[in-house]
């Protein structure tokens, strides 16, 4: 969440020295040939990839209220830099794919990027953070699309980790420790989310750019048992449009906008890194609360009450209601989810 990391080093710089300057699965799930997909993947998505994806776009405009129109996807190509390579596709009208091997499973998969998902509306598809990326990852019988980020992509990106593909983004950021220059999107099990983040040396890092170990690393996102809620963005006390409104007109570690997932969550200052079954809807949410003078461990634990809906217990007894991600400005996702 740059917002908050950024908001800190500003303010740790001023008080004390710093030890060193960082998804949804989709309605749409089709069956595949997996030999007629692999020989088709190299110049145009296999019919079961494209139908998954064309229905979760058709997902997304609905959510918009916009009408959706089909997009035609080719093959980026080229070592070229990766805003050149997309708006070339852009500018002949159409979208544009890599191929990988996200799970390891022998079958291609497909990080796809378009204007808008193929929504026809008023208002720009994209600004200056980039077009929306989403993948597309082989499951038994078919394949699945998933909700990813918003920025440029190309084929140089994809880089092998052992037996599976990653692929690398470039980021930019600075967190307590240092920096973080690329965050790795890769399959985790059940869907696609950032699995690993490296500063400007290649070392493993935190989203504070804090060394860890490979093992920590492995460990610290999505330990322990993810509570049976919707993974995403949660209003704090207050409507999701009071808290979408916050997280617009002040700094996000001040607002009412969460954010859960197996991987991480962050609501205020206090980072998420695993959880904890306690029995009865009872869950406990590890991690850290960062201050103006540096980090101490926390813990928060809730009652679920639906997968929409949680309530903080103790002391303050907040209530969480789950928002939509369709309803989430691109500004603020790219905050939370890189």
């Amino acid at each position: 969440m740059k917002t908050l990391l950024t908001h800190l080093t500003l303010v740790l710089a001023v008080s004390v020295t710093a030890c060193g300057s960082e998804s949804s699965a989709a309605s749409g799930e089709a069956r595949g040939n997996p030999a007629a997909d692999a020989a088709a993947a190299a110049n145009a998505l296999p019919p079961a990839a494209l139908a998954a994806w064309e229905s979760f776009a058709r997902g997304q405009c609905r959510d918009q209220g916009e009408r959706f129109a089909a997009v035609r996807l080719a093959p980026l190509a080229g070592r070229g830099h990766a805003v050149d390579l997309v708006e070339q596709h852009f500018a002949g009208g159409k979208g544009g794919f890599v191929s990988a091997d996200f799970n390891a499973d022998g079958r291609p998969d497909f990080v796809v990027t378009t204007p808008g998902h193929g929504c026809v509306g008023d208002g720009p598809a994209y600004g200056d953070q980039g077009p929306p990326v989403d993948f597309i990852v082989s499951v038994a019988g078919g394949y699945q699309a998933f909700d990813g980020f918003m920025d440029w992509i190309s084929p140089t990106m994809i880089a092998r980790r052992g037996d599976r593909d990653v692929l690398d983004l470039p980021i930019g950021v600075n967190g307590r420790c240092g920096p973080v220059t690329t965050v790795a999107w890769g399959w985790t099990g059940d869907g696609v989310d950032a699995v690993e983040r490296r500063n400007d040396s290649g070392q493993l890092v935190d989203r504070e750019g804090c060394a860890v170990s490979a093992q920590s690393h492995v460990n610290e996102g999505g330990g322990g048992s993810f509570p049976p809620i919707e993974p995403g963005y949660w209003a704090e006390d207050a409507s999701c449009l009071d808290a979408i409104r916050d997280a617009l007109e002040i700094p996000l570690d001040q607002s009412g906008l969460a954010y859960f997932d197996a991987q991480r969550g962050w609501a205020g200052r206090f980072e998420v890194v695993r959880y904890t079954a306690l029995g009865g809807n009872r869950y406990r949410m590890h991690g850290r609360h960062h201050t103006e003078v540096g980090t101490e461990p926390a813990q928060m634990d809730i009652l679920v009450d639906s997968r929409t809906s949680f309530t903080e217990q103790g002391e303050f007894a907040r209530r969480y209601t789950h928002c939509p991600t369709s309803q989430i400005p691109a500004s603020i996702r790219r905050e939370f989810e890189q």
